[in-house]
C-alpha cells in the first residue's frame, strides 16, 4: 500500500538507498509482479462496498490496484520520482547467504491480485497513478529529513559483498 500516512515503509526503503547513491539489492530477477495500491482506491472501494450492501453482499473484493509493477520497475519509478538514477543489483537470496524476507521489504514472488469483481459488481475504477503518487510520496520523504539522516545499510552490504558488487568501502 502508497499514500500519506501509510505504516508500510516500502517506497521509503528504496528512497533511502536511491538519495545516497547506493545500490538497490532485489532479490531475484526482479520480475517478480506487484501491486502497489494507493490509500485512496483501496479507500474507495471499501466505500463502494458499504454503500451498496446488496451488491456487496456474500461477495469477495481484491482491496488492489489495477495494474502490475515488477519489483525492478518499482525501483526504477522510486529513482524517477526522486529525479535520480538507481542502480539495481539482482542477487540469489540463497547464494548471498540471507533471508529475502528480512533483506526486502516484498515478497520475493509475484503477488499480484486483480479487482475485477469490485469493476463488475461496484462500478469500482482507479483513479490513481503510481508515478505520480511516487512522487507524492518522495516529497513527503523528502519533507521528513529521512533522507540526511545517518543510517546503516550492513545487510545490503553483505548482499553486495556476496555478489560483488559492493559499494565503496565496504570489503568484498
Amino acid at each position: 500500500m502508497t499514500g500519506s500516512g501509510n505504516n508500510k515503509d516500502c517506497e521509503e526503503w528504496f528512497f533511502d538507498r536511491i538519495v545516497r547513491k547506493r545500490p538497490v539489492p532485489i532479490p531475484g530477477s526482479g520480475m517478480q509482479l506487484t501491486n502497489i495500491s494507493h490509500a485512496r482506491d483501496l479507500g474507495s472501494m471499501l466505500t463502494l462496498a458499504v454503500d451498496n450492501p446488496d451488491a456487496a453482499a456474500g461477495k469477495i473484493f481484491n482491496c488492489v490496484s489495477d495494474r502490475g509493477v515488477t519489483l525492478n520497475g518499482l525501483a526504477k519509478m522510486c529513482a524517477a520520482a526522486a529525479g535520480a538514477t538507481v542502480e539495481i543489483v539482482n542477487y540469489d537470496p540463497a547464494a548471498a547467504g540471507v533471508d529475502a524476507k528480512k533483506a526486502f521489504p516484498f515478497r520475493n514472488m509475484h503477488f499480484y491480485a486483480e479487482p475485477r469483481a469490485a469493476k463488475e459488481v461496484l462500478g469500482w475504477t482507479s483513479t490513481t497513478n503510481l508515478p505520480e503518487d511516487l512522487k507524492e510520496r518522495f516529497a513527503e520523504y523528502a519533507s521528513s529529513g529521512r533522507g540526511e539522516k545517518a543510517m546503516t545499510f550492513d545487510l545490503d552490504d553483505k548482499i553486495l559483498a556476496a555478489v560483488g558488487a559492493a559499494p565503496v568501502g565496504v570489503a568484498a
